[in-house]
């Protein structure tokens, strides 16, 4: 045995502090509220280091009570919708939250796989919690025992000194009202905690935190408090206290509850708010008589975890479309119930005797007993193994009870004062639910039992979610199909349920949400059915075909053993799954409760794991062994496409791939399967084998998804009715995640935020040099129809990840747009703020009329034509639609196929525009293909007649100094002269409008600046006595600023003899001084030259000086050194309405610097008198012409008598060169700036401010160094 130090041992328990602390803020720091307070705001989820929103669809109390509580924040007060905090930016991480109210973490909750939602920012989800103080234990938020924070933790409140002034503080900070009066005070349990807190308040306080705090340590009696605004809720009518009609009070008024969407998990929260026991059954169709006065509450929609009613999700108060003959009822047990077990038929049994609820001692338990109980809540008869389901702190009883009783109340109930230890039960539960004509156990047609009758189950609404609950229900596994049609043959007798719709989480399909049993319009070829996996299941994995993996042997569930578990055992789950193929296998799903299972040894081609070699194997507590899980590829796969997201739809059943018959195949199904694979949405469908026939065979069952699923077998699937297949036609998909471009965070997929794809990665792209005109590519490449506008500045929110440039190279054409995503993109230096966008509008025509501004309605979109359904057709819709088409306004809307029936699909439907819109689908509608019409239903329009769109002309062309002036004229052929013209721009809100009698009118920009840049187009209307004319919007003409620079000259002048000179190479001894000018011709003043040197990598601005139009600048050399030797250039920076810009540098200057030596002294100034008489006379020749030319002035001095050599080469040079002089449009350079510790600058010389233009010319190291 060995022994630790003391003091390691100190550091192993610090050192495991420390993580269990990381682990736990690692677990905290996951949500965030973004408000006015820690406890109120919009609700934030970290994941991949980011902070992201929830979206509202499905946000009820619920999720605000788990988000409240994981923040340690109390009771929730309000789930707030529709951005009540604000909209939030970046990714909306969770979406269709579905809280029970008991999870710890918000992401403990079911919800969609996080990042994949169909929501905007404005459904941002916030919450409002009670901060400061909660009520426990209570029926609802507004009643129970209280709590409040003080220092930093929990602690409950001691009724002594509390008195109605506290109460009242308290209902008014959790939003409840005021104190109710209380005839009896109502037990709410107690805190195991000594002490508490004892509070005074004046009652004038809005906080209780506000109140006087005094921590008390002897014992008390919790505090209670009921408040008005709890909404209580009333049985009436029933046999007992506990059946009845459900009313509620609200308003002072008691109204009763539609039965609308009402079922067990509404009955369940009635019950327990009454103190009644578990709900038995919900009544329908006012079981129990007709109300009177309100009907206060219609499609209540409660998870069953609710403290109140009141608090799930429903219409509004007063809002329903119910009479009082669909008053909902309930039955709830009268003195039993079961806490805290894994169903409705398991828990811990607790009685209600004495007006108060105990628990049941086993002491004098026995069989007689368990019976009654488990036959009172029609759970069947008691199981034989033993549960338990923990202890409560309530007082004990005993009972035993003879004869032929129906409840346990009427046994002998007698309190008990001794050691109580509390009976646990576990009852069968009644066979609700069965399989019959499967070819297992496992599968068939599903019958439930109801009033001692088997019926069956219609399938409309019939749906992967519901089969789930049958084959938990029948303790069959995973649910692989759900089967419509009669699948399994059709029944007899009765159809009890109809329209069900299950969350997949209950115990029960009567649980689910269904009309009153036996209410439907089906027949019997409708009865649905299922097939389940029967012997295997995957538990813990990310979708059904994942997971560690558990198998049925032997009468119970058991799991397999990560040993000597490969790839041939798992070919055998994922066929069992009806998963396709196996993509890997791992120990990395969890552990759970069983220690007995199996060793696993298959050859691969096994149809089950029976089939294979099973050895029994025990775990032990040190036994470090994993269960086997696997990862299969899905039952969904895309071939022959030029990547993953596009190609032909290949579907996996019975052990092998096979195509799908494109007869019925449409976007539905599409969007299901692009959503499957991770691949967005759907583009494009085909169904004439674009990617080939395939090999094998072709299922030809019809498949009918709404689009909603998460998984092509959740959608039903029925053989053809009318026909059988033609296997010629093959379904297929180009998803969104194949394109090279999207639109992303737009209300459909033809308008959002610009997104490029290089590879797998997205890419936003910057508004710099965004246009009109590659915001029309866009379009036309996502066959989109015309471009609408080009938004800027991140119109549709900020996204995420790398930023491109929008180049001319890049979005040209489709092709282009294409061999960039190939080749990739070139990266930009904005930001996420500057993130482009494009809105898109489908072509539409007029079919059937009298010419083309009259006639039905056909929209163009994915390649294809289609109607627009009439359902709230008007005249609105009709203007756009007569607009867009430049057919003057609309005369009529004809509705139900006036024009005739159309063929394809029906794309629109629900459209509601205002008549401001310059597009049919700008106004709102539910979305492409989203319709419940006939084409007996398509819409049309009568126009008033052909108008001509406006001209517009730009003077003096598209491309203008920025300055100078600009004329943009508009011009309409038309016979209603004397109207408006309206002159306009994109992106942005930019409006002119002019008036004229004439066919033309001229805006005038008399100075151009770089924010009148974009897309500008006319628009013409007329003003008539009874209305408005509008003509169609004109063509888009781009308008570009821009500044044009000079290429400046760089030259050598003497400081003696005043003579120009440009040489192209010049050789100056070390030590002799010179001076180089640059200059320019520009209209641009207030620049700054500078002095480039080919072997450095910074330079050094000057400013130049002149007027009028000619500027200069000297850069002086006093004492030549080698390191000065090199090609010299001059360049022109300036900074013009807060935009830097640079001209081309000037041609070079060759400077060689000569290492003087002391016996060529006399020489060299022999040589320079020379030179000197030379250089006069060539001044003299150039005297004339210095001032009317710009060029470079050079200095010589010599300083140490030395002369300035040249050879015969340079000397020619000295006459000027205009060969330098050119002109060329020069871009705003913002990507070069100097670092500044780069830079040695002189101090004699004038320091020049950061931001200039000159700056960020070139990045070369400065040419005078001190």
């Amino acid at each position: 045995m060995s022994f630790i130090p003391m003091e390691k041992q100190h550091f192993v328990i610090y050192l495991s502090i420390g993580l269990l602390s990381l682990s736990l803020l690692t677990e905290c720091d996951k949500i965030q509220l973004v408000g006015p307070s820690r406890c109120s705001g919009r609700v934030e989820i970290f994941h991949r280091d980011r902070w992201g929103t929830v979206c509202d669809d499905q946000w009820s109390l619920a999720n605000a009570d788990v988000a409240c509580r994981e923040l340690d924040c109390g009771t929730a007060l309000e789930a707030k919708k529709a951005a009540f905090f604000g909209e939030g930016k970046n990714e909306i991480w969770l979406d269709d939250v579905h809280c029970t109210g008991t999870e710890a973490s918000i992401l403990k909750c079911p919800h969609r796989p996080i990042g994949e939602n169909n929501c905007g920012h404005s459904e941002d989800a916030g919450v409002i919690c009670s901060d400061h103080v909660k009520a426990i234990n209570g029926s609802n938020r507004c009643n129970g025992r209280v709590e409040v924070y003080h220092n930093g933790r929990w602690n409950r409140v001691c009724n002594m000194e509390w008195q109605k002034k506290e109460a009242e503080v308290m209902c008014r900070e959790i939003n409840c009202g005021t104190p109710a009066v209380q005839t009896e005070v109502p037990h709410f349990g107690e805190a195991n905690i000594l002490g508490g807190l004892k509070i005074n308040c004046f009652g004038n306080e809005s906080s209780l935190s506000q109140c006087t705090i005094q921590e008390v340590k002897e014992n008390c009696v919790d505090a209670t408090t009921l408040c008005t605004h709890s909404k209580p809720i009333r049985l009436m009518n029933g046999t007992n206290r506990c059946s009845g009609r459900v009313e509620v009070y609200h308003d002072g008024q008691w109204g009763t509850i539609c039965d609308d969407r009402w079922g067990m998990q509404e009955a369940a929260v009635a019950c327990r708010e009454m103190n009644c026991g578990n709900a038995l059954s919900v009544k329908y169709k006012a079981f129990f008589g007709i109300g009177q006065d309100q009907v206060w509450l219609d499609d209540v929609e409660c998870t069953g975890h609710e403290k109140s009613i009141a608090e799930c999700p429903h219409r509004g108060f007063g809002e329903h479309d119910c009479d009082h003959s669909e008053d909902a009822g309930v039955v709830c047990s009268e003195t039993v119930k079961l806490s805290n077990g894994t169903d409705a038929c398991s828990g811990r049994l607790e009685v209600y005797h004495d007006g108060r609820w105990g628990k049941m001692c086993n002491n004098n338990w026995g069989p007689e007993e368990a019976a009654v109980v488990c036959r009172e809540l029609y759970c069947g008869t008691p199981k034989k193994i033993l549960e338990n389901f923990g202890e409560s702190a309530l007082r004990g009883f005993t009972s035993r009870c003879s004869g032929n009783v129906s409840s346990i109340a009427q046994c002998g109930i007698e309190d008990f004062t001794g050691r109580c230890e509390g009976v646990s039960l576990s009852c069968e539960g009644s066979p609700q639910v069965r399989l019959v004509n499967g070819t297992d156990r496992c599968s068939g047609r599903v019958e439930v039992l109801h009033d001692g009758q088997w019926g069956t189950v219609c399938d409309d609404e019939w749906d992967i979610k519901d089969a789930q609950v049958v084959c938990r229900a029948m303790d069959c596994g995973t649910a692989q199909t759900a089967k419509s049609g009669s699948f399994f043959g059709q029944g007899q007798g009765s159809i009890w349920l109809d329209d069900v719709r299950c969350f997949g989480n209950e115990t029960t399909l009567l649980h689910c949400r269904h009309p009153t049993l036996g209410e439907n319009n089906c027949g019997h070829a409708e009865d649905a059915g299922v097939v389940c996996s029967a012997t295997i299941r995957l538990i813990n994995g990310t979708g059904q075909c994942s997971g560690r993996v558990e198998l049925h042997h032997a009468g119970r569930w058991s799991p397999a053993y990560y040993i000597n578990w490969g790839m041939s055992e798992a070919e055998v789950v994922c066929r069992m799954m009806n998963c396709g193929d196996p993509v890997k296998v791992s120990g990395s799903f969890g552990r759970g409760k069983e220690t007995r299972g199996y060793k696993i040894k298959c050859g691969g081609r096994e149809s089950s794991l029976t089939q294979c070699n099973l050895r029994d194997y025990m775990r032990t507590s040190s036994d470090r062994v994993e269960e086997a899980g696997v990862e299969c590829s899905g039952n969904v796969r895309l071939a022959d496409g030029h990547s993953r997201c596009v190609g032909r739809v290949e579907f996996y059943d019975k052990g092998e791939w096979g195509t799908v018959c494109g007869d019925a195949w449409d976007v539905n199904d599409a969007t299901v399967v692009c959503r499957q694979l991770g691949c967005g949405r759907a583009h494009k469908i085909s169904t004439m084998a674009d990617y080939g026939h395939g090999t094998g065979q072709t299922w030809i069952e019809q498949i009918e998804c709404n689009g909603l699923e998460s998984t092509l077998t959740q959608c039903p699937q029925r053989p053809f009715r009318d026909k059988t297949c033609n296997v010629t036609s093959v379904a297929g998909v180009l998803c969104t995640g194949a394109l090279e471009v999207r639109l992303a965070n737009g209300k459909d997929e033809c308008s959002g935020r610009v997104e490029v794809r290089h590879g797998e990665e997205w890419s936003t792209v910057c508004d710099t040099e965004w246009t009109h005109s590659k915001a029309a590519e866009v379009c036309t490449h996502l066959e989109c129809g015309d471009v609408v506008s080009a938004p800027i500045g991140a119109h549709f929110s900020q996204g995420n990840g790398s930023v491109v440039e929008a180049s001319n190279s890049c979005f040209d054409n489709a092709t282009s747009i294409k061999q960039c995503s190939l080749r990739g993109f070139r990266s930009s230096t904005c930001g996420h703020e500057k993130d482009a966008g494009a809105v898109c509008a489908a072509k539409i025509q007029l079919v059937g009329g009298a010419g083309q501004c009259s006639g039905r309605v056909e929209v163009h979109y994915k390649g294809q034509w289609g109607t627009v359904c009439d359902d709230e057709w008007e005249m609105p819709n009709a203007d756009v639609v007569c607009k867009q088409l430049g057919c003057g306004h609309a005369v009529s809307a004809p509705a139900s196929a006036h024009f005739g029936r159309g063929s394809g699909p029906i794309w629109l439907d629900n459209v509601n525009c205002n008549g401001e819109e310059s597009a049919l689908t700008q106004c709102q509608h539910p979305g492409f293909g989203e319709n419940n019409c006939g084409h007996g239903e398509d819409a049309g329009v009568v126009c008033l007649g052909a108008l001509q769109k406006p001209q517009i002309t730009l003077s003096p062309g598209p491309e203008v100094n920025w300055g100078d002036r600009v004329d943009i004229t508009c011009t309409v052929l038309t016979e209603h002269l004397g109207g408006t013209f309206v002159l306009k721009r994109t992106p942005g809100t930019f409006k002119m409008e002019k008036y004229s009698e004439n066919e033309a009118a001229t805006f005038s920009f008399p100075s151009v600046d770089f924010p009148q840049k974009g897309s500008y187009f006319c628009e013409y209307q007329k003003r008539m006595a009874s209305q408005v004319i509008n003509y169609p919007q004109g063509n888009i003409a781009e308008l570009s600023v821009i500044v044009k620079l000079e290429t400046p000259s760089i030259s050598l002048t003497s400081p003696h003899a005043m003579v120009v000179y440009s040489p192209d190479k010049i050789s100056i001894k070390e030590g002799n001084s010179f001076s180089v000018t640059c200059s320019i011709h520009s209209r641009y003043p207030g620049g700054y030259f500078y002095l480039t040197k080919s072997n450095m990598n910074s330079t050094e601005p000057k400013p130049a000086f002149g007027h009028t139009i000619f500027y200069l600048a000297s850069f002086e050399f006093p004492a030549v050194k080698y390191e000065h030797q090199g090609d010299y250039q001059c360049v022109y920076g300036v900074n013009v309405s807060a935009e830097s810009f640079c001209s081309v540098p000037s041609k070079s200057l060759q400077v060689t610097v000569i290492v003087a030596s002391s016996s060529s002294v006399v020489t060299g100034v022999l040589v320079g008198l020379v030179l000197v008489l030379l250089v006069v006379v060539a001044g003299y020749l150039l005297w004339r012409r210095q001032w009317r030319i710009s060029d470079t002035l050079v200095q010589f001095t010599n300083r140490f008598g030395g002369g300035i050599k040249q050879d015969a080469d340079e000397r020619s040079n000295g006459a000027y060169d205009g060969r330098a002089r050119n002109t060329q449009v020069s871009e705003p350079a913002q990507s070069q700036v100097p670092d500044d510790k780069n830079v040695d600058v002189d101090n004699s010389v004038e320091r020049v401010p950061e931001d200039l233009a000159g700056r960020v010319c070139y990045e070369l190291e400065p040419l005078v160094l001190s």
